[in-house]
C-alpha cells in the first residue's frame, strides 16, 4: 500500500509566499496603471483650473509657474468687466439647453414607450430610422437646415438652434427610452389595466417611476450634449443668441490669446457638467439601492 506524504512545510510556505508576491505585484501594477490613467484624464482639468486662477502675465511662461498668488480677476472680467457679454452668452446656452432637452423628453419618452409596447405596421421601419438618425452625424443636417432657415428667415434665432439640436437629441431620447421601457415586464402594464387604469395612467403612474433612473441618465446625457455643442451653434446662432462654447473663440486671436480669461470661461462650462453628473449619479445609486432593498 503506497503512502502519500506531504511536502516539507518550507516548500508549502515558499509557494504561498510566491503567490502572495505575484498578487502584490499584480495589484501594484494595476494601481500604477489606474494612477497614470487618472493623471492623464485629470491633467487638462488641472491645467484649466490652474490657468483660470493665474494672473495673465504668468499664463504664458515656459516652464509654467505653479507658485503664485491666485487671482479672481479673470472671473470678475467675465462677470462685470470688459468680457461681461459672456454672462449673456451663458444665459443663451441655458435657454437653448432647457428648451431643446425639454422638447426631446416630452416627445421622446412617450414615443419610446409606444415603440417598446406596441407592434404596428411600420414600427420596425421607425426603429430602423431611429438607429440611422442616431448614428448619422448631426452635421449632415446643417446644409439643408441652413437653406430652410434662410427661406423662412429664422436663421440666428433660438428656434433655429433648438430645431437643429432636436435632430440628434430626439432620436437619442426615443432610442434609449425604448430600451428602458422594453426591460420593464409587460405584466405590470396588464396589472394596472386590470385595476382600472388607462394606458396613459399606467404609463405615468406605474412605468415612468420605474424607468426614472434611466430617464435621469438620458436627461443628463442630452443636456451635456446640448451644453457643449459648438459647430451647429456656430452656424445657426446670431449676435443675440450666441452660446457660451461659441463665445470662447473670442478669447483666441490670430497673434495672441487671453489664456487666463479663456480658462475661466471654459471653467464656467465644465463645472456645471461635473456637478450635474455627480448629482445624477448619486440619485441613480439611491434609486437602485432603494429598489433593491425595498
Amino acid at each position: 500500500m503506497a503512502v502519500v506524504t506531504a511536502g516539507p512545510p518550507e516548500t508549502s510556505r515558499g509557494r504561498l509566499m510566491s503567490k502572495l508576491a505575484k498578487r502584490r505585484t499584480a495589484n501594484g501594477l494595476t494601481l500604477l496603471a489606474l494612477i497614470l490613467g487618472a493623471a492623464f484624464i485629470l491633467l487638462p482639468i488641472f491645467w484649466l483650473v490652474d490657468t483660470a486662477f493665474k494672473p495673465v502675465q504668468l499664463a504664458f511662461l515656459i516652464p509654467p509657474h505653479f507658485l503664485y498668488r491666485p487671482t479672481l480677476g479673470n472671473f470678475q472680467s467675465l462677470i462685470s468687466g470688459q468680457d461681461s457679454q459672456y454672462v449673456a452668452d451663458m444665459l443663451h446656452s441655458v435657454i437653448i439647453m432647457l428648451v431643446s432637452v425639454g422638447i426631446a423628453l416630452v416627445l421622446g419618452t412617450p414615443a419610446g414607450y409606444s415603440l417598446a409596447r406596441s407592434r404596428f405596421r411600420g414600427s420596425g421601419a421607425i426603429t430602423g430610422w431611429l438607429i440611422v438618425a442616431y448614428i448619422v452625424p448631426a452635421l449632415v443636417y446643417i446644409v439643408p437646415l441652413y437653406a430652410i432657415y434662410q427661406k423662412f428667415n429664422i436663421s440666428g434665432s433660438y428656434l433655429a438652434v433648438i430645431l437643429y439640436y432636436e435632430t440628434f437629441e430626439l432620436p437619442f431620447v426615443v432610442f434609449m427610452m425604448r430600451s428602458y421601457f422594453a426591460d420593464v415586464p409587460v405584466t405590470l402594464d396588464e396589472a394596472a389595466r386590470v385595476d382600472g387604469a388607462t394606458r396613459f395612467q399606467a404609463f405615468r403612474k406605474v412605468l415612468l417611476p420605474l424607468v426614472l433612473p434611466g430617464l435621469s441618465t438620458v436627461t443628463i446625457l442630452a443636456a451635456i450634449t446640448s451644453w457643449g455643442e459648438y459647430f451647429g451653434a456656430l452656424i445657426f446662432t446670431g449676435p443675440s443668441t450666441t452660446t457660451a462654447p461659441v463665445a470662447l473663440q473670442n478669447y483666441v486671436g490670430l497673434e495672441t490669446a487671453n489664456w487666463s480669461t479663456l480658462a475661466a470661461a471654459a471653467l464656467f462650462l465644465v463645472v456645471p457638467v461635473l456637478a450635474l453628473t455627480g448629482v445624477a449619479q448619486r440619485g441613480y445609486l439611491r434609486t437602485v439601492t432603494s429598489a433593491t432593498t425595498g
